[in-house]
């Protein structure tokens, strides 16, 4: 979605020094968008020859209409034959501007729209929609580097340490390559030197936010109740200005305080059925997250954050946009391009790890009020704790005028002669982000030392280092070229890299082997902690997957549950039989090898391992991306992948035993279903006089019995009869286990677990009736069953 333009807003006519072509242009795009005129934003970019070829950098405040400058070089661009790459931060914005594109594009042109790591858009597609991340991917490969234009929408993500790298990295890659440069932002500290450093045209619009946002400070102070309950009480204090949105600093605060301010609120419930409509999303058993999403829902509050299923994330964002929703609690996730009725930002965290948030993070933030519907004013409602925030984020100041941090560079700092503390550089990483970069380049074709040194001399480290981007810089004073060449010899040394001479640089194959793995995955894990990994991989082959696990876990927080519990834990016990000492990583493969792989439902392993299980599907997932692109480091080693490899990734994702893939292969049955399809057959067998297989048998094994044993009821009284299985879903279940009993399976290797929480949790016993007590609280993957009642296969005929 593009700007929303507030009615407000001073309209222009468009400037006279447009050609006649370029103004047919703009009213085309006018007339296509619904406009009557250009606003005063617009006309000051057309006048200043934003619409003229050569790199531009447009800063203007939220909702000044940034997009339509944007489709204007677009437009210009692809008239002239160029191609066009339009980059976003994200993933999910990218269907927002392929839509807005789409609007008016002429039929001669093709649309494409590319997510992470996609790059054939690249080469056929006359403008092609992506990230930031997709951009760098196909252009370090060699593929994106054909294309003409490239426009940086929400160019503030410079800022971050999480993209800045990545569009610092972009941004040099395309200049080099000569491609023009169109960056907007509504947050830049210091613009004269950004454009500088882009050798572009700075275009700074005179024009004020459409609807202004007022601020109004709250000060917490000493008081006792919660911030979710300090929270309501401010809403229902203002309840005349909202709808609400609360930023939060992480996900456990969005939903717990989503939580309690809809039990401190009285928001109209909305008519929508909000509970069937998860349950549609999520395909699946509702877990207690989805349980507390439907609760808030229902009284007009939502939460947020990336955790949550996309599908799920649609349908509030949908609710919001719609006016059921009156107060969305959420992460950062809803900071950049999305436009709604919010007319009032609430931010419950001001401090990050102790420290305050940056100057730009809350400017972007509450500019989120105020960017769509009918309003005159917007308002900011930042919470505070300590007297220091009122000087450091400068309250009582118009937005507009706020000092704004400037950006710095994420491969180096800023010259001493700079004033630091005003700029942001992401100096913790900067080190590693240049490690990387070295890497990169070297596997990608800079085999020469005054190549590498000229690349980095065009990024912002270079440009604020003093060094040219017209002339290789030379050896000796220049501190670009010393720190690149005593990194390169760092490299060399570490096996990275073969430094032969200033002539020859290339690739080892340990160095293409990380490489490779760390654009398989997002894991952010250093050189050196990948090289840990090679070599762990050869220094014990065969590795097992309880191995692997403790290993991923120690590399990246991402992969580590981070829980432990008490001494007498009998996991404990067990994974010192298997030689592995009591650690968060060890106990993470515990859970994630014997139990949550196995099938071991979460709150019975909640129960079992005494661990917080809030972050178990989100860690599986992750350690199944970084077992899954493994291959790549073991092609730095003599050995092949263990042929089990994939396997075990898949059962990381989904969570569930080798057998039971084969049901979650198929659409529409994920872990939750198979565990209540589980549940039913335990109901069905529950006092059984005849033998059948064993507890701990797969879930495939106990349907495909049952199914033979009694084929005529086995849909009716077995598949539609367990918790969540709709009728469209029961003969996908039928068919997946007909497809197993008549060997329609894929050929899947068991990797070699040393344990089995199906064997140890006494999950059945030799008669085949299941003696797997469970805790005393209702599941929240599969409802808790009564099974008492005896029964005979002959019920289920």
């Amino acid at each position: 979605m593009g700007d929303i333009v507030s009615p407000t807003q001073y309209m222009a006519d468009i400037p006279s020094n447009l050609s006649e072509q370029g103004r047919d242009r703009v009213e085309y795009l006018l007339d296509e968008k619904g406009f009557d005129s250009v606003n005063e934003t617009q006309a000051a970019f057309l006048k200043a020859g934003g619409m003229d070829r050569g790199n531009t950098l447009l800063c203007a405040e939220t909702g000044n209409g940034k997009t339509f400058c944007a489709e204007t070089v677009v437009q210009r661009a692809l008239e002239n034959g160029r191609s066009v790459a339009y980059l976003v931060p994200s993933v999910s914005l990218t269907n927002g501007k392929y839509a807005s594109i789409d609007e008016w594009l002429d039929d001669r042109y093709t649309l494409a729209n590319a997510t992470w790591g996609q790059t054939a858009g690249y080469r056929s597609a006359d403008v092609i929609v992506a990230t930031f991340d997709s951009y760098y991917e196909a252009a370090i490969r060699g593929v994106g580097l054909g294309v003409d234009t490239v426009i940086f929408d929400d160019f503030h993500e410079l800022y971050s340490d999480f993209r800045g790298d990545t569009i610092e990295k972009c941004l040099t890659i395309a200049r080099q390559n000569g491609a023009e440069v169109f960056a907007n932002s509504a947050t830049v500290g210091n613009p004269d030197e950004i454009a500088r450093w882009l050798e572009s045209d700075l275009v700074i619009s005179p024009a004020e936010r459409g609807v202004p946002i007022v601020e109004r400070p709250v000060m917490k102070g000493d008081s006792r109740k919660s911030y979710g309950e300090f929270i309501g009480d401010l809403i229902m204090d203002n309840r005349d200005v909202g709808p609400f949105m609360v930023f939060n600093f992480s996900t456990s605060n969005a939903q717990t305080r989503a939580l309690r301010i809809k039990d401190s609120c009285r928001f109209e419930r909305p008519d929508t059925d909000y509970r069937s409509k998860v349950e549609s999303a999520v395909d699946t058993v509702l877990t207690s997250t989805h349980h507390d999403l439907i609760n808030c829902l229902e009284n007009g509050v939502a939460f947020h954050y990336a955790g949550l299923e996309n599908s799920v994330k649609e349908l509030v964002e949908e609710g919001v946009k719609n006016g059921d929703i009156k107060c969305i609690s959420c992460t950062t996730t809803l900071a950049y391009g999305f436009d709604s009725p919010i007319q009032s930002v609430i931010v419950a965290d001001l401090a990050r790890f102790g420290e305050f948030i940056g100057k730009y993070e809350y400017i972007q933030w509450i500019g989120r009020a105020g960017r769509g519907g009918d309003m005159e004013e917007a308002y900011a409602y930042p919470i505070y704790t300590k007297d220091e925030a009122e000087d450091y984020f400068e309250f009582g100041t118009p937005v507009e005028e706020k000092s704004l941090e400037s950006i710095g560079s994420h491969f180096g700092p800023v010259p001493d002669h700079f004033p630091r503390d005003e700029y942001i550089s992401n100096a913790e990483n900067a080190d590693t982000n240049l490690r990387w970069l070295l890497i990169e380049l070297v596997v990608s074709g800079w085999n020469t030392l005054d190549e590498i040194i000229e690349f980095v001399s065009m990024t912002l480290y270079g440009f604020y280092q003093g060094t040219s981007t017209a002339t290789t810089p030379t050896l000796g004073g220049d501190p670009v070229a010393n720190k690149v060449t005593r990194f390169v010899e760092e490299l060399d040394k570490k096996e990275f890299i073969n430094y032969r001479s200033d002539n020859e640089i290339t690739p080892t194959d340990l160095g293409e082997s990380v490489f490779e793995y760390d654009h398989a995955t997002r894991l952010e894990a250093t050189p050196d902690a990948l090289k840990g990994v090679t070599k762990m991989l050869e220094n014990y082959h065969p590795i097992s997957p309880e191995r692997l696990v403790k290993e991923f876990a120690a590399v990246s927080y991402r992969c580590n549950l981070q829980e432990s519990p008490g001494e007498g834990n009998s996991l404990w016990e067990l994974l010192d039989r298997n030689g592995y000492e009591q650690t968060d990583e060890t106990m993470t493969a515990a859970v994630m090898t014997w139990l949550w792989a196995q099938g071991i439902d979460a709150d019975l392993i909640e129960d079992r391992a005494e661990i917080d299980v809030a972050q178990l599907s989100t860690t599986a997932s992750n350690l199944s991306e970084a077992i899954g692109a493994v291959g790549e480091l073991y092609t730095a080693t003599p050995y092949e992948e263990p042929v089990w490899m994939e396997t075990f990734a898949q059962q990381l994702a989904d969570g569930v035993t080798v057998d039971d893939l084969h049901l979650t292969s198929y659409d529409g049955i994920a872990r939750g279903r198979v565990m209540a399809l589980e549940d039913q057959i335990q109901t069905a067998w529950s006092g059984l006089e005849k033998d059948t297989p064993p507890g701990s048998a797969s879930t495939v094994e106990k349907l495909v019995f049952q199914h033979a044993e009694a084929p005529s009821g086995f849909e009716d009284n077995i598949v539609r009869g367990a918790d969540h299985i709709s009728t469209g879903t029961a003969p996908t279940v039928v068919k997946a286990v007909e497809d197993w009993a008549g060997g329609d399976v894929s050929d899947r290797q068991q990797p070699p677990i040393a344990e089995s929480g199906r064997e140890f949790l006494k999950f059945g016993n030799s008669a085949g009736t299941v003696d797997m007590s469970r805790p005393s609280t209702s599941s929240s993957e599969s409802t808790s069953r009564d099974t008492t009642q005896g029964t005979s296969l002959d019920d289920f005929r």
